[in-house]
């Protein structure tokens, strides 16, 4: 029988990029939450060593381009299976959209095909070979909250007790991580904290669901470059947060989608009308929450 996983997408409640590292890289602090939005894999077994893969969506390659391509050969490469798989990609996350989706794709490749093919290998050994194509794809073998540091390949688990409801809006344009990180320039912290006691403070906020310290938690700083490049992202985002609905909007990852953080799920349908007036009918939206 096919093996079907879902491919969960990711959001940042909190994005501080403090340094550049010795070795090129950035550094990152960041709290990663899993939310509702999934791709979808679907795996079958083949007898011989071949990975046939294939996409609903068109413009993605099926070769060594795509990450699922990649971790499938990678896994089979380092653990001498003699196995292959055919895997199929259903997309239902925008590209390029900050939303880790990619990432997610590859990692639960990772997790599908050790199971497929019988491995028995641990979380930790499919983290460490995720971290090899990607910096925050480690996060989507358990896919559970996360503090993330280092180049994000450094995951310390958090028990993140809300489901915060949370709408989405894509202008249908993605945006580079590379390019975002590359024009960053690292900016003075006003309000130096560390990690733990950002993650403190981001409980405590949403457990007071306080408007006011909602913006001191959403914080982007990949949104100043990306901003200045794309200004209807900034547009986008000032509109989210004049809305009644909204307790606080933020920029996902390197964009470009935008995230606004609802008072409550049941005022999404009202917000995702006012978006299509404001910006058109083929704006891409989701409404949905974050996962535990």
């Amino acid at each position: 029988m096919p093996l079907a996983l879902p491919s969960l997408a990711k959001i940042n409640l909190f994005l501080h990029v403090p340094a550049k590292r010795p070795d090129g890289f950035h550094e990152v602090r960041t709290l990663m939450l899993p939310i509702g939005l999934a791709d979808e894999l679907t795996f079958d077994l083949l007898d011989e060593p071949r990975i046939d893969l294939t996409c609903s969506e068109p413009s993605l390659p099926t070769d060594k381009r795509n990450l699922v391509f990649r971790a499938a050969t990678l896994l089979q490469s380092r653990h001498a299976t003699t196995r292959g798989a055919r895997i199929h990609l259903k997309k239902n996350a925008p590209i390029g959209a900050g939303l880790g989706a990619g990432s997610s794709n590859g990692s639960v490749t990772l997790t599908g095909l050790n199971r497929l093919w019988n491995l028995n290998l641990a979380d930790s050994v499919l983290e460490t070979l995720a971290g090899e194509f990607g910096s925050d794809t480690a996060f989507f073998v358990r896919c559970q909250p996360a503090l993330s540091e280092g180049r994000g390949e450094i995951l310390t688990p958090v028990d993140f007790p809300h489901r915060l409801p949370i709408f989405l809006m894509n202008f249908g344009f993605g945006s580079a991580t590379a390019w975002a990180y590359k024009n960053y320039r690292v900016q003075p912290d006003p309000h130096p904290l560390s990690s733990q006691e950002y993650v403190r403070q981001a409980i405590a906020v949403w457990e007071r669901s306080d408007p006011s310290a909602v913006a001191g938690v959403l914080r982007n700083d990949l949104e100043r470059p990306v901003f200045e490049k794309f200004p209807v992202l900034h547009l986008g985002r000032e509109f989210l947060l004049a809305q009644p609905q909204v307790l606080g909007a933020m920029m996902c990852g390197s964009g470009s989608t935008l995230m606004a953080i609802l008072r409550s799920a049941g005022q999404g349908p009202a917000l995702e009308t006012a978006v299509r007036r404001e910006f058109g009918p083929k704006i891409w939206t989701w409404l949905g929450s974050t996962q535990n």
